[in-house]
């Protein structure tokens, strides 16, 4: 045999040895995640636009897809999620950043494994309010879901850093649940406030109100980049015991985002579900298909650094329950 015959020969034996070697790693390298079956227990709320994602996910039976099953759980406030978390009767909820940074900087073992949204929520006055910037909130009756919330902090900081005012102490501030701020806007009882992206659309559809500021445009002018503001939260533990079905879980999720990107008449049914006007649902709907996210980067942690850090400089660490973002907050490791 001529020389050049057996060099084809042993090539011909390695590539075929490698692509046995390498085959069965790129099946799983491709193969959809699959859970254990078990279910994963989550906390939404059922007016917020968190509640969106789990339900496309069993409308659709993605969870049945991925091999697990994703069970709701309704909660009302940041505090009973961490009560939730503590006592493992949640295995996973859509929190804001600094929300979930405040919980594992207490203590809670909690991982973001996927995002959501990008910042959606917005600063609402009446149509013919004289406000035309939040420095104009000063003397004001402002509602705020949460006076140490992101929402609320990110606005004092930047009224602080560009208009050298301290909106904690030149507004009357009233706190509560955003459906109670909405109707004491419609009462005339409050002059401006902060309103989730699921009922602004409203407010804005009747022509009495309209958008002072939206906590993105507040966070850009402070030179922050834009990074996740919700996100979903797993306890750690249950992540390290349970990765397949973590994985399964941001997998059924990517494919919700692709329905709600695409499906119109789910959007019809869910402005149905929360009781919007179809102009209202039209606005929603590119609202929340803009700014969902389906992936962590490298650079959104340190992103969510810097952004911390300008709050800590303006605010202080008092304010903001930290000093520095703790480790690990968000892992690209489920994806």
């Amino acid at each position: 045999m001529k020389p050049t015959t057996n060099l084809k020969a042993l090539l011909g034996g390695v590539a075929a040895a490698l692509t046995l070697h390498f085959a069965p790693l790129a099946q799983a390298q491709t193969a959809a995640p699959k859970g254990d079956g078990g279910t994963i227990r989550m906390l939404i709320n059922p007016a917020g636009t968190m509640s969106i994602p789990p339900l496309v996910i069993k409308q659709y039976n993605l969870d049945r897809k991925y091999n697990i099953n994703v069970e709701t759980v309704p909660y009302s406030n940041n505090n009973s999620a961490a009560v939730a978390l503590q006592s493992k009767s949640t295995d996973v909820v859509i929190l804001d950043w600094l929300a979930t940074a405040r919980l594992k900087a207490g203590g809670i073992n909690v991982v973001g494994v996927a995002p959501f949204l990008t910042y959606v929520n917005s600063i609402i006055v009446p149509v013919d309010s004289p406000a035309r910037t939040i420095a104009d909130l000063k003397g004001m009756k402002v509602g705020a879901h949460n006076k140490t919330g992101f929402d609320w902090v990110i606005t004092v900081a930047a009224a602080k850093k560009k208009y050298g005012i301290d909106l904690n102490k030149q507004v009357t501030l009233h706190e509560g649940a955003v459906p109670l701020l909405r109707g004491l806007m419609e009462q005339g009882e409050l002059q401006a406030t902060g309103m989730w992206n699921s009922l602004a659309p409203e407010m804005l559809a009747t022509g009495k109100f309209r958008t002072l500021a939206t906590i993105r445009e507040i966070s850009d002018s402070m030179g922050l980049p834009t990074v996740p503001f919700l996100f979903f939260g797993m306890r750690e533990e249950y992540a390290k015991a349970n990765p397949a079905n973590v994985r399964a879980f941001v997998a059924a999720y990517q494919d919700a985002v692709r329905i709600m990107k695409t499906d119109d008449k789910l959007w019809e049914d869910t402005g149905k579900r929360m009781k919007l006007s179809p102009q209202a649902t039209e606005f929603f709907k590119q609202q929340v298909r803009n700014d969902l996210l389906t992936a962590f980067t490298p650079e959104m942690a340190q992103g969510l650094s810097d952004t911390l850090d300008a709050m800590v400089e303006v605010a202080g660490p008092e304010v903001i329950g930290m000093s520095k973002l703790p480790e690990g907050l968000i892992t690209l490791e489920y994806q």
